[in-house]
């Protein structure tokens, strides 16, 4: 997996353990700068964002505003995830200012069948996880192998101790069963879906532009008859966090695997690009998802 300019065993070790000894005000400060001279020196990453926003929006000057607003949010997610390392999961509920959608997932778990949780890098997605495991909601984040052993093991670890599980995602589809098991169980299992780099994927149209995407919560749903519900944690104005369920999306099985899947993949792909087209400045892709731009 391709990554991104800060996205290091270092830069999460140093941010853990400054986050242990700063504040968060001055913890953002510290990450604000460090994320603008990212945005100064990282050229690949800045015009990678680029790349990806001018498939969005035509004009120049929003795309500028908006690839530096990434730069220096992102900073402000790591600093977060750092800091949140350090705090007891009984008073996580400060960094949040609202709950949209609360009766959404109530009404998803009173079938008994779990939920699969679709995101994409939008906002502070790992902070999802310490949302629902607040609520004392199981949950289990789907993550694909990390190829810094270092990293992967910080992330995975983080969440040990919050009580999140992690199923990741390896060529011995031994991980399926424990999706399955979980959503058996009740339990959330939450997944990143906006940039997609397995084999087994169906091509939708992202932006205009054709992209690859999982079949796996489409065939999930069909196979264990869990809902599915896009969810995203944004920052907000004010500094804090707001925790956002959309509706279930109903899926339609007509019996032609291959365009049911098409089909209900397109209409989560739309209510992603509802979000992202939202909170854009908050769309974590320092990778070039799809080439240049087409004139």
């Amino acid at each position: 997996m391709k990554k991104n300019f800060l996205n290091k065993d270092y830069a999460y070790k140093i941010s853990v353990w400054f986050a242990g000894i700063l504040p968060v005000w001055f913890l953002r400060s510290i990450a604000k700068i460090v994320a603008f001279f990212g945005y100064i020196f990282f050229d690949k990453a800045r015009n990678n964002v680029r790349q990806n926003l001018a498939q969005i929006y035509d004009d120049p000057k929003l795309i500028e505003t908006t690839t530096k607003n990434i730069f220096l949010n992102y900073g402000k997610y790591i600093s977060d995830w750092a800091k949140l390392n350090h705090v007891k999961i009984g008073k996580l509920g400060k960094w949040f200012s609202s709950f949209q959608g609360e009766e959404v997932i109530k009404k998803g778990l009173s079938k008994g069948k779990g939920i699969i949780l679709l995101t994409a890098h939008l906002g502070n997605w790992e902070l999802g996880g310490l949302f629902f495991s607040h609520r004392k909601i199981p949950i289990n984040v789907i993550t694909a192998q990390d190829d810094i052993k270092g990293l992967a093991e910080i992330r995975e670890n983080s969440r040990k101790a919050q009580n999140i599980k992690t199923i990741t995602i390896n060529n011995d589809s031994l991980f399926f069963i424990d999706i399955v098991n979980a959503l058996q169980k009740n339990e959330l299992v939450a997944m990143l879906i906006d940039r997609y780099e397995g084999r087994n994927c169906v091509e939708v149209d992202f932006f205009g532009r054709p992209t690859c995407f999982p079949m796996g919560p489409v065939q999930l749903a069909k196979s264990t008859g869990a809902a599915i519900i896009p969810a995203f944690i944004v920052a907000d104005e004010k500094g804090k966090y707001k925790a956002i369920a959309d509706s279930v999306v109903e899926m339609e099985f007509t019996g032609d695997t291959r365009e049911d899947i098409k089909k209900n993949t397109e209409k989560l792909v739309r209510i992603l690009e509802k979000y992202i087209l939202q909170y854009s400045d908050q769309w974590y892709n320092f990778t070039n998802l799809w080439g240049k731009k087409h004139e």
